[in-house]
């Protein structure tokens, strides 16, 4: 049984259903549980959802029943927070019974020949598994020739295991059984024994899994979004088997969608999923997948699912971060020197690397930061490394900060009249000392909480975002042999 962390009450996802419109009843009968509230949930993806409740009557028996068919998936019965079991929907009439002393031990399938296959799969998956975890605990004491004797004995089990489901699913082929079961399925990779060279075999194998990885996938049954096998399917695809590049992974979803009609829930999931963890993702320039998702499908034409005003947000969201990706030539910033002579032109920076940090004197995290920064600067400052430092305002306590902390950059402001006087704006964009760009560089660099750091190359193209000291250091070091001086 499984804790539910948290289940919400959302109804916004629903597509295939049972043929014909018979409406659905599930009843259940649970011996030692009487007069009280339990909950039927159904999957969406990784995340679970209340879709009905019913009355366990003073029987021990609780009906859940609709005039409209259930979509078919992967259910729950859920009682005081706690998932007791799982069970496929996808037949009207389904009839369970159980106990209190374990739920799904001594279930009995009344009715649906659907779960029949499922419990049964389930109970002898169990007893294989208690096989196995009796022969690991044997590992640690056993000798090298025992170690053996008990590995060969787990491969066993594993291939009778395979043998096993392969004949339920040829004896059931037009169940959503067998589709689950061909779902969690993946390629047997070959041995290539003629390649004598290990790293061309790993290279080989690897290529295989990745090119077979989804020949027993049904992209058209939108039953496995309700289900959390397609969902665990794709987020292994996409974080452990394809290379974490952004333009392979952009690849690799622009084919798996290709399989998919741009109406299913398949689709929409694919996604929203993608797109959604993207966005999110900590690994630096991640952030490529997400544009990419959004200005080709979170579009008023294929995101159907989603309102005009949500889809607006997120293209203005891909539209402001596109111009910042890895590997694109940075936005120019014109703004005026500590000394209010010179205004700085960013690109015209002559270094083989430009540390860009956008950073305010009055910022706590900045105020350990930037002093952190200047001090290792000052072991790199000889190898063709400038620091171009930003700052919202040019005042005296800028200043007094760059001095107390010794911060020998070259530090840039926005002038404070500029804020006041609208005038002081024209005259120094028409004059070409700056530009708006550079004036509103907070929205130019998406900044909306500082220190931000940047790594460019000689070319101002980006090759590092959100660093802090530490992991600009390992950049350069690892990356660039760039090493400090001790």
């Amino acid at each position: 049984m499984k804790k539910l962390l948290a289940i919400l009450f959302i109804f916004s996802f629903c597509s295939t259903t049972f043929a014909g419109n018979e409406g659905y009843k599930i009843k259940i009968k649970i011996n030692g549980l009487k007069d009280t509230a339990i909950y039927l949930g159904n999957f969406y993806g990784n995340k679970q959802y209340y879709k009905d409740t019913a009355r366990v009557d003073r029987n021990g028996i609780c009906v859940f029943e609709g005039k409209e068919p259930l979509p078919g998936g992967i259910y729950t019965l859920i009682f005081n927070n706690t998932q007791l079991f799982e069970f496929i929907v996808n037949e009207p009439v389904i009839e369970f019974e159980t106990d209190t002393v374990n739920y799904v031990k001594n279930l009995v399938v009344k009715k649906s020949e659907e779960n029949k296959l499922f419990f049964k799969h389930l109970f002898y998956i169990t007893e294989k598994q208690r096989a196995i975890q009796l022969l690991q605990a044997k590992m640690e004491n056993a000798d090298e020739e025992g170690k053996k004797k008990l590995r060969e004995d787990m491969r066993a089990i594993g291939e009778d295991i395979k043998t096993f489901r392969l004949d339920m699913m040829e004896k059931n082929p037009n169940t959503f059984f067998t589709v689950t079961l061909n779902t969690m399925r993946e390629p047997e990779i070959p041995s290539f024994e003629s390649e004598k060279n290990d790293s061309i075999v790993r290279f080989l194998q690897y290529n295989y899994l990745k090119d077979h990885y989804w020949d027993y996938f049904d992209f058209k049954d939108d039953r496995l979004v309700r289900t959390y096998l397609y969902h665990n399917k794709l987020e292994k695809y996409l974080n452990k088997i394809v290379f974490q590049r952004p333009d392979s992974i952009n690849k690799e979803v622009d084919w798996i969608i290709n399989q998919m009609d741009k109406s299913s829930e398949l689709f929409k999931y694919t996604v929203f999923y993608t797109t959604n963890t993207f966005e999110k993702s900590k690994i630096m320039g991640m952030d490529a997948v997400f544009v990419h998702m959004a200005q080709n499908y979170y579009t008023h034409e294929l995101a159907y699912w989603v309102d005009s005003t949500q889809i607006e947000k997120i293209q203005e969201r891909a539209t402001a971060l596109a111009p910042l990706l890895i590997g694109k030539v940075t936005p120019n910033l014109k703004l005026l020197d500590t000394a209010s002579v010179n205004w700085v032109n960013l690109h015209k920076l002559e270094a083989d690397f430009t540390i860009l940090v956008f950073w305010d004197p009055e910022c706590g995290h900045c105020k350990k930061e930037l002093p952190k920064l200047a001090e290792y600067y000052e072991t790199i400052r000889d190898q063709k490394v400038l620091v171009y430092a930003v700052s919202s305002d040019h005042n005296e306590a800028w200043k007094k900060f760059i001095r107390e902390h010794k911060m020998d950059f070259i530090n840039v402001a926005i002038p404070q009249e500029v804020y006041k006087d609208q005038q002081k704006v024209n005259e120094y964009v028409l004059s070409g000392k700056t530009d708006v760009a550079s004036l509103n560089y907070s929205a130019t660099y998406d900044i909306f909480s500082t220190p931000q750091v940047y790594l460019l190359d000689k070319d101002k193209k980006i090759i590092g975002k959100k660093l802090d000291t530490d992991l600009l250091k390992q950049v350069l070091e690892n990356q660039y042999n760039i090493k400090g001086k001790e």
